[in-house]
């Protein structure tokens, strides 16, 4: 049976992200329709981009003409960060050093996920990054399908 670390390498494409609440209860805070991929590197390194679909586009054509309206909206819709990655095989978990991030205060920070795989499905779980205004009795999910497997070739598609 493959480890963790070699199921884990390869571009997964977001499924769906949510919070969920010790009732059970999910929320979206990107929408049901929010689009991402994460990726984890053979050498070691990953990299986990998320955003809301359809954001507005800036009037100038390019950040660096951008309004700070513009740029603040932006940024709301948008959440990534990347860095090394470590898997504990006995937690079945991975570990995020990150190095660079759209958030400053998550540089230099290390973020635990639970790592299960159903099907062919990836899926990411945490309890310890949630924002202070959560019960930490809440969870976020992450669930992803494979896009490009370690061997280069496109993974398999399943309906959602």
């Amino acid at each position: 049976m493959p480890t963790i670390r070699e199921q884990l390498i390869g571009t997964w494409r977001l499924v769906s992200y949510e919070t969920v609440g010790i009732d059970g209860s999910a929320v979206h805070p990107m929408g049901r329709d929010a689009v991402g991929f994460i990726m984890y590197l053979a050498d070691g390194f990953m990299s986990a981009n998320l955003m809301v679909p359809r954001r507005t586009l800036f009037t100038g054509g390019a950040a660096s003409t951008a309004t700070q309206a513009e740029l603040s909206a932006a940024s709301a819709g948008y959440f990534g960060y990347a860095g090394q990655y470590e898997v504990d095989e006995a937690e079945h978990a991975v570990r995020h050093r990150i190095e660079l991030a759209l958030v400053p205060n998550l540089v230099g920070t290390t973020q635990f996920r639970r790592v299960a795989f159903k099907g062919v499905r990836l899926i990411l779980e945490n309890w310890n990054s949630m924002p202070a205004s959560r019960p930490r009795s809440s969870m976020c999910r992450i669930m992803g399908l494979p896009l490009m497997s370690a061997s280069g070739l496109p993974g398999r598609r399943v309906d959602a």
